[in-house]
């Protein structure tokens, strides 16, 4: 292979590829017998990044563009981020360098994929650069309007303080690449690059068509020399206990009020900071939210539970559990909302999937203030609390919507599916589409709705979907966990299986 660079750590999976085994992260090494495809010769620097950026921006996001010495011959270096792909959340990042020659080229990078909680360096960096401030016009392009945002986020000069980020990783690499890696001599002899040759001419002056540069990696196939491994959101289904054959039944709850133990932990109240939301320098928590019941909102704060009223619980309500906020992994296959909570000015920061068309970050900023754990227990009565589970089956019926399923369990819940739980699900079944409400463990027999059952199931309507979150609260007041304690968890459609008992 044309160039040399170091290898220490890495493991080699086959002639042209390493890995990373600390990290995951990817090296490849390709020589291609073609003229190279760039859009423009390396002496044409903003030409050439102008082009790189549009092409790109199709797919993702170029964060940088260089022309450089790559052991004293001329070389591309450049930093790209592209959506992982088949995901609903993370980013790809890869740096590569093309040392191009007259008549062939040889390609050198590395790619490095988000795992885990995704978007924390972007929420904590939004509140200290201004949301006002984050996204920017791309520098090489200034009309593009790409897949991905170009952001402030991204600057290396952010790298330090997020030492173990796919984009840091990648800049350090290829940073000692730069400093240790090597050309073949017989490979830098060759003629150099002149530049993209002029296209013949075409019938009636017709204009040509631009060109795709043939150096990965490729905008349309991101990740071409090894599968991306990643935590996708359809993968191995949850097996769960035989699905009963009893219609979900549609009686008017006219019960006594679930009675439920005082919660157990109390946080000091503490007035709100006046305050639109998080100032520029703020350093943002990201938290997992509970159960909303009667305007107030748990927060978890990693195995902490917190207690927060809402001062606009509609506008929360709205986004809670709608699939549309950033996610913290509980397994391969399950995940729960996150928010970013900034204590000084006790505001949430509803965070974006990243993956919406206009690059936003933040869906948007909700006022709280703490409260004690008694508090909100005494804003819990009959009423707020079917409102809330009500507001559960709302969001079971978004997820059926999207193609996923709601976990009910307690909040201290890692990992995969375990009990109690309560799992709403819609799924096809002999052609047909039926709601399905499984629990474990069985409540008694003499709890209402269920009598004794582990799960029912009927033909999926509006009103027998959303009747999940009512079966929900019955069976969690067997539990003995208070519903403040509770988190709602979303993944794909598992295969259950229908039976009876």
């Amino acid at each position: 292979m044309p160039i040399a660079f170091d290898t220490t750590g890495l493991q080699q999976q086959d002639p042209t590829t390493w890995v990373n085994p600390a990290t995951g992260d990817r090296v490849s090494l390709q020589y291609f017998d073609l003229v190279p495809d760039l859009p423009a010769a390396l002496e044409d620097l903003p030409g050439l990044r102008h082009d790189l950026a549009v092409i790109y921006g199709e797919s993702g996001c170029l964060i940088e563009a260089h022309t450089l010495l790559l052991g004293g011959v001329p070389a591309l270096f450049q930093v790209l981020k592209l959506p992982i792909p088949n995901q609903p959340s993370g980013q790809v990042f890869v740096a590569s360098f093309t040392v191009p020659r007259a008549g062939s080229s040889a390609v050198l990078m590395t790619q490095a994929v988000e795992r885990g909680t995704t978007g924390v360096r972007e929420a904590v960096l939004a509140a200290r650069v201004g949301f006002e401030r984050w996204l920017m016009p791309h520098p090489y392009a200034p009309e593009l309007k790409g897949r991905l945002p170009f952001h402030a986020g991204d600057d290396p000069r952010f790298d330090q303080e997020f030492a173990d980020h796919p984009l840091t990783r990648v800049r350090a690499w290829a940073h000692h690449v730069i400093r240790t890696g090597t050309v073949d001599p017989r490979f830098a002899a060759l003629p150099p690059f002149p530049g993209p040759a002029a296209p013949p001419a075409p019938p009636q002056a017709a204009p040509p068509q631009p060109l795709a540069p043939q150096q990965p990696p490729v905008p349309q196939q991101p990740v071409q020399q090894q599968p991306v491994q990643q935590q996708p959101v359809q993968q191995q289904p949850v097996q769960q206990q035989p699905v009963q054959q009893q219609p979900v039944q549609q009686q008017p709850v006219q019960q006594q009020p679930v009675q439920q133990q005082p919660v157990q932990q109390a946080a000091p109240a503490t007035a709100p900071v006046a305050g639109p939301g998080p100032a520029v320098g703020s350093t943002l928590t990201t938290v997992v939210p509970g159960i909303p019941i009667g305007g107030y909102l748990p927060l978890w704060v990693g195995a902490e539970c917190t207690f927060w009223r809402m001062h606009d619980p509609a506008a929360v309500l709205d986004l809670l559990g709608r699939g549309l906020l950033a996610r913290s992994p509980l397994g391969e296959t399950r995940f729960r909302d996150l928010v970013a909570l900034d204590p000084d000015s006790s505001t949430i920061v509803l965070l974006n999937r990243y993956r919406s068309d206009d690059g936003d970050i933040a869906a948007g900023v909700a006022e709280l203030s703490r409260v004690s754990g008694q508090e909100a227990d005494d804003g819990m009565n009959q009423t707020t609390l079917v409102d809330a589970f009500q507001w559960v089956g709302q969001v079971s019926a978004a997820a059926a919507g999207r193609g996923e399923c709601v976990t009910v369990e307690p909040g201290q819940h890692d990992g995969e599916i375990q009990e109690p739980y309560v799992l709403l699900v819609v799924q096809e079944y002999e052609g047909q589409r039926l709601s399905v409400v499984q629990t474990a463990p069985a409540p008694p027999a003499d709890v209402p709705l269920w009598e004794g059952r582990a799960s029912m199931s009927g033909p999926a309507t509006p009103e027998s979907i959303a009747s999940g979150g009512l079966l929900a609260m019955y069976a969690m007041d067997t539990w003995g966990v208070h519903p403040l304690h509770l988190c709602l968890t979303f993944g794909p459609v598992p295969n259950l299986v229908r039976g009876t008992g």
